[in-house]
């Protein structure tokens, strides 16, 4: 697994620079179904069907804004 930066939103427009853990395949093409989790502040959070990302400590919903 890998590691890339990822600028991510939550549900009130709060813009985040994360660290995202991606899969081999993703340097290639840089698709989000190869993302497999996101952390954010020492969480990691998984990806639901719709590629939101819930986090259990803070309740907040992420989502992607644009790989860095």
């Amino acid at each position: 697994m890998l590691k890339q930066n990822i600028s991510v939103k939550d549900q009130f427009g709060i813009k985040y620079v994360i660290q995202a853990t991606v899969d081999n395949y993703f340097a290639n093409t840089q698709c989000f179904s190869n993302l497999k989790y996101i952390t954010v502040e020492g969480e990691d959070i998984r990806p639901s069907f719709e590629m939101f990302f819930q986090s259990t400590l803070s309740v907040k919903i992420f989502k992607i804004d644009k790989i860095n």
